[in-house]
């Protein structure tokens, strides 16, 4: 995508009692997964605290309506968006949802030709951080830039020359309705208790089949929550091929629904096998009643759990196996659930978006 230059106006630090339009991608619900679940639970909390915040309908709602226009993803479509608010003089924010690893891109699965090209322009973007691109422009474009942790924030400034000033890291959170989990819906409905849960769009990042294979042959049930992504049909069915008789699929379960409280309730541990997270809103909701948690390496998992959960490789079926199986033995982490039932809720991420909105963010 040809790189566009969009012109900045002196931005204008959002009121306390703004009115803040929240928008994703214009596919943002063909397949929903966190990114869709932070910009809707995000525009709720924020109206909660006094806020004038909805979602974003380009055909009901003029964005000359709006003080602050709050972005989710980092996706080239939003560029034109940001040059019409601009030009409004309407504030902008990105909540960027990115990653940027080396050995994600040359290790995840795909043609090697995609690899390559992938772990290519990190290497040159690492060496070369001015170098222009779709992203970079994207970046330097908004007022304010609010990743999901620290380390995600240190990629943006290293990667991007970003500067410090005009990020403000926002934590994910979780609703508090999952701290008290009823496992009897989930059991009564599909026979199932005790057992690992794995939640995600089944598409090869979150690395279902590595999980899969990981726990062949193993006497742990694995339930798998979730659904394909469009055009990862392919991958879907050979998780369906790999899978042992301790494999469950289930489907999707809607997010607001009580049966996905009901699911953590009922489970001996999650496990997140992706190529990263960030750190995933899934393993928040789950922390949310102490469930003993795997996550990937990749991504700031540690950033927000530390040594309160176990880490793996994608690629190391051994590892998975044996960190799934001890955190199956575990009993839920109290000291945990408490820890993120204060620091993560939404209500929480939402004053600290807040402060994000009212900054200068001068360029």
């Amino acid at each position: 995508m040809k790189t566009q230059t969009i012109t900045r106006n002196p931005p204008t630090p959002c009121k306390t009692t703004a009115r803040v339009f929240l928008a994703g991608g214009l596919n943002v619900m063909s397949a929903p997964g966190g990114g869709e679940v932070q910009m809707t639970a995000t525009a709720s909390a924020l109206a909660k605290i006094g806020l004038r915040a909805k979602l974003w309908r380009p055909w009901e709602h003029k964005l000359a309506e709006g003080d602050c226009l709050h972005l989710f993803g980092s996706l080239p479509e939003h560029i034109p968006t940001i040059d019409a608010a601009r030009r409004q003089g309407v504030r902008v924010v990105l909540s960027t949802i990115a990653w940027f690893d080396l050995a994600s891109y040359w290790r995840e699965p795909g043609r090697l030709s995609r690899r390559l090209g992938a772990a290519c322009r990190y290497v040159l973007r690492a060496n070369w951080p001015s170098l222009p691109s779709w992203r970079r422009s994207l970046y330097h474009s908004v007022d304010m830039l609010l990743p999901n942790s620290s380390s995600e924030a240190d990629q943006l400034m290293r990667l991007f020359q970003v500067p410090a000033r005009r990020i403000h890291v926002v934590p994910n959170g979780a609703d508090p309705r999952f701290a008290i989990a009823d496992a009897g819906q989930f059991e009564r409905k599909y026979g199932l208790r005790d057992f690992v849960l794995s939640i995600g769009r089944i598409e090869p990042r979150k690395n279902q089949l590595g999980l899969i294979r990981a726990l062949k042959d193993t006497d742990m049930p694995l339930v798998v929550v979730g659904q394909p992504v469009p055009g990862h049909m392919a991958y879907h069915e050979a998780c369906l091929r790999e899978a042992g008789s301790n494999v469950h699929f289930v489907g999707h379960i809607n997010h607001d629904a009580p049966m996905l409280a009901s699911a953590y309730g009922a489970c001996r541990c999650l496990a997140l096998t992706s190529w990263f997270e960030t750190p995933g809103l899934v393993a928040l909701e789950a922390a949310m009643s102490g469930v003993p948690l795997v996550l990937p390496r990749g991504g700031s998992g540690h950033e927000y759990f530390g040594n309160q959960a176990l880490y793996v490789g994608p690629k190391n079926l051994e590892e998975i196996r044996e960190a799934v199986r001890a955190a199956f033995k575990m009993e839920r982490n109290e000291h945990l659930a408490r820890r993120v039932q204060k620091q993560f809720t939404w209500e929480s991420v939402a004053r600290i978006t807040r402060r994000a909105y009212e900054k200068q963010g001068n360029p």
